[in-house]
C-alpha cells in the first residue's frame, strides 16, 4: 500500500511517516516545496512536492499511484487568510485531487471541535471554521475518508493509550500518539467513514479504534 502524507516536514507529519515506514508502508513524503525536501532528507523515503495552494494538477499528479492520502498539513501561520488557504482550501484542492488521482482512502488530521468552532478556544476558531468546512467537503466526497479531530498537540513522548469518541471535551495528546491513531485508521475498518476526537487516555490505540465500530 502505498501511501502519500502531506505535511511530512511537520512536527506531526515526521512521526507518521516514521511509524508508517515501520510498519511496511510504501511513503512518500509530501512537502511544499523543494526548500522543505531537506525537512524529510532522513526519513528514507522520496519526496514530492504537493503544494496545496500552487496548481490542483500538479496535485493529482503527485498523488498517482497512491493508496492513501494523509493530510497533516496546516498553515504555518495563525492569520485567518494564511489558515482559509492551507486548512480549507488547500485541503479540499488536496481532496478534489485525490477524487481525481484515483485514491481511495484520505484520512485528515483535524482539531477537536472543528465539528463545532463556536464551542472551542476563541482564539482559533478561524482554524476550526476553516478545517470545519474542509471536513465537510471529505465527508462528502466519493473517497473512503477518516477524520482524526486531535486535541492539543504536545511533544512529550506517546503513551500509547487514548480516549476514541464521537465527542470528547478539550484535552492534550502527544503527537506520536496522533500518529499511532493515523496508522491505525488504515489497519482498522471501522474507522472508515467516519470522524472521531482523540486525546490521551485509558485505552491501547487498537482497542480504543476498535470500539468505535
Amino acid at each position: 500500500m502505498t501511501v502519500t502524507v502531506l505535511g511530512a516536514s511537520g512536527r506531526t507529519g515526521r512521526r507518521v511517516v516514521r511509524l508508517l515506514v515501520r510498519h511496511g508502508f510504501r511513503v512518500r513524503a509530501g512537502v511544499r516545496d523543494r526548500h522543505r525536501r531537506a525537512a524529510v532528507t532522513g526519513l528514507g523515503v522520496p519526496a514530492v512536492i504537493t503544494d496545496l495552494a500552487g496548481d490542483p494538477a500538479e496535485l493529482v499528479e503527485a498523488f498517482a499511484g497512491s493508496d492513501v492520502v494523509v493530510n497533516c498539513a496546516g498553515a504555518p501561520d495563525p492569520a485567518p487568510a494564511a489558515v482559509n488557504l492551507i486548512d480549507r482550501d488547500g485541503a479540499i484542492a488536496a481532496i478534489r485531487s485525490a477524487e481525481r488521482a484515483g485514491v481511495r482512502r484520505y484520512v485528515q488530521l483535524s482539531a477537536m471541535f472543528a465539528d463545532a468552532p463556536d464551542q472551542g478556544d476563541p482564539l482559533v476558531r478561524s482554524i476550526l471554521a476553516a478545517k470545519q468546512i474542509s471536513d465537510t467537503v471529505l465527508r462528502r466526497s466519493s473517497l473512503v475518508w477518516t477524520v482524526v479531530r486531535a486535541a492539543t498537540l504536545t511533544d512529550e513522548p506517546g503513551t500509547g493509550r487514548i480516549t476514541a469518541v464521537e465527542h470528547l471535551t478539550a484535552g492534550r495528546i502527544p503527537r506520536d500518539d496522533v500518529a499511532a491513531v493515523i496508522l491505525g485508521c488504515l489497519l482498522e475498518a471501522g474507522t472508515e467513514n467516519r470522524g472521531f476526537d482523540v486525546r490521551s487516555g485509558e485505552l491501547a490505540v487498537a482497542a480504543a479504534l476498535a470500539a468505535l465500530r
